[in-house]
């Protein structure tokens, strides 16, 4: 896939998801459950085919790059409180000034995952586009559930919105200028890194989606289908 059609979609769909939920709430049930597929779906997709692949193409020095990935992002989530999982702790009374740092770290999440988009290999890849895909789609889901609660003005709202939507395109393009700079090992180093996050997420995504660890067939299932579609479209 070329990379204006890409930008556009990855655009495209937090803005229609702004649109959507600036006069409604968004049903709990099913963000869970689409939260448990995109997980299950994107957690398959990088062990099974993305991770293998990076260490055949990086060998083992790639394995820090990983590491410092899953690091950072539990630092973000020390600021976004865990927006990426499509999950919202925000409260109405901290509407000034929480959104705003959940907003940047929102970004800083997008632009490192957007950075190895810049490889035409990974824009290829159609499951792993498909799974970054569904995984913007809760975290676009939760912050305008969270932009809405906290009442900001129609101008605010749709300035954070915008400003999370391209952030994505900003890494790929940021990336395509650091490739054609530093060559392929700063590629290998960029897939790392959003790996090392999107590891971290989509298996945080499976065990929140369950309310205390409890067994639940429905999102049992849910998993099963995500990670099933998942090595499906790999072969």
């Amino acid at each position: 896939m070329g990379p204006l059609p890409l930008i556009l979609l990855f655009i495209g769909l937090p803005l229609l998801a702004g649109l959507w939920l600036r006069r409604r709430e968004a049903e709990s049930g099913l963000v869970k459950l689409l939260l448990a597929f995109s997980g299950a779906f994107l957690l398959s997709v990088t062990v099974v085919h993305m991770l293998p692949e990076l260490y055949e193409q990086g060998g083992h020095g790639i394995g820090p790059w990983v590491l410092a990935g899953f690091m950072l992002q539990v630092v973000l989530e020390f600021f976004s409180r865990g927006i990426e999982h499509g999950h919202v702790h925000v409260h109405a009374g901290h509407a000034r000034t929480l959104p705003l740092m959940t907003l940047l770290s929102l970004c800083a999440h997008s632009f490192t995952e957007g950075l190895p988009f810049a490889d035409e290999a990974v824009r290829a890849n159609l499951p792993f586009v498909v799974g970054v895909l569904m995984h913007k789609a809760p975290m676009a889901i939760a912050l305008a559930t969270v932009l809405r609660r906290s009442d900001v003005t129609d101008g605010r709202y749709w300035t954070m919105i915008g400003v999370f939507a391209i952030s994505l395109p900003i890494g790929m393009l940021v990336g395509i200028a650091g490739g054609d700079r530093l060559g392929g090992g700063f590629l290998e180093a960029a897939l790392a890194l959003a790996i090392g996050m999107l590891l971290h997420i989509s298996t945080t995504i499976i065990f929140e989606t369950t309310p205390d660890h409890r067994f639940d067939p429905k999102r049992f299932l849910t998993v099963l289908a995500g990670a099933g579609l998942a090595f499906l479209s790999m072969h």
